[in-house]
């Protein structure tokens, strides 16, 4: 396996692996129809031509026998909501899921922890569903602890 700084090339793959995955993080409190999930997912994440190869900004993929299998996208110079502090920030993980458990996760994680480092960042953070309990599990065994908690009440 090789992780590698994302190209131009790897956009379209990114985000078609990304609107695939995205259904493993949606909230149960969210009554939104899959299609429009998966829609918004493409859309937003149309944003990543323009970020790469911004000097703050960390895609990364993961090549397994040439094919991309998981990727990872983080931010650095980013600011804590409460303090201001510089953070790095990652907004995607995602694998493809006939590749789960073979540590892609977890060196895409650390890439993007070194490139955190590289950019003089001391904290990194993520958002997780908290129904996704793989995810949560997983970035708990990286050391990631809670920090805080977003609440939502249907109306």
């Amino acid at each position: 396996m090789t992780i590698r700084p994302a190209n131009a090339e790897d956009i379209d793959t990114m985000i078609d692996l990304a609107v695939n995955m995205v259904l493993h993080s949606v909230s149960p409190f969210r009554s939104v129809p899959a299609e429009q999930v998966q829609s918004y997912r493409r859309e937003d994440l149309q944003s990543l031509r323009d970020i790469l190869g911004m000097d703050h900004s960390g895609l990364f993929v993961a090549e397994l026998d040439g094919q991309v299998v998981g990727h990872i996208i983080v931010v650095a110079h980013q600011r804590d909501s409460s303090t201001g502090s510089p953070q790095a920030y990652i907004y995607d993980v995602s694998i493809k899921a006939g590749f789960w458990g073979r540590g892609i996760g977890q060196a895409l994680m650390a890439r993007a922890e070194e490139f955190a480092r590289q950019c003089g960042m001391h904290a990194i953070g993520l958002g997780v569903t908290l129904a996704n309990h793989r995810a949560l599990h997983f970035y708990e065994l990286l050391g990631y602890q809670q920090e805080r908690v977003l609440m939502v009440k249907n109306l």
